[in-house]
């Protein structure tokens, strides 16, 4: 065998890795995290973000009960916070209270419930401004506000 060849095999090798995670989107730990915290569920989406300058993973799921489910995930494979969607029927009455008097002139279209990894849950409350922007409010269930981006 020739260097040359050596030296591509040997790069090859020290690449591949890298090429598998890109190409799935998923590193393995992320993956296992994802299917150990819902077993019954398939990853539908796997994209590497930074959240406060940290690296992390938005995993996407579905559940057999066609539940969707999205998991912000370490890349050790940490489940730091879980969203699931909810009716905006269903958020607890202390945040729609707080929501209806933060913003009196608007409805939410959309609700998801976010639970820490420590097991803290919030609320996200998704709206249109009257120039039609979307924005989204985090209550915590108790109707505290945390934040609006």
């Amino acid at each position: 065998m020739s260097k040359r060849t050596v030296l591509t095999l040997a790069l090859a090798m020290l690449v591949a890795p890298g090429l598998a995670v890109a190409k799935s989107g998923c590193p393995s730990p992320v993956k296992d995290a994802a299917q150990k915290a819902y077993p019954s569920s398939k990853v539908t989406a796997c994209k590497e973000e930074k959240e406060k300058g940290k690296v992390q993973y938005e995993v996407k799921l579905e559940t057999k009960e066609r539940k969707k489910l999205e998991l912000d995930v370490s890349p050790e494979g940490s489940v730091l916070l879980t969203e699931e969607e909810v009716a905006t029927g269903s958020v607890p009455k202390a945040v729609t209270a707080a929501f209806e008097a933060k913003y009196p002139k608007t409805r939410a279209s959309k609700a998801e419930k976010q639970t820490k990894a420590d097991g803290t849950v919030t609320c996200e409350v998704a709206f249109k401004d009257a120039k039609g922007k979307k924005h989204e409010a985090t209550f915590k269930e108790d109707g505290t506000f945390v934040e609006e981006e």
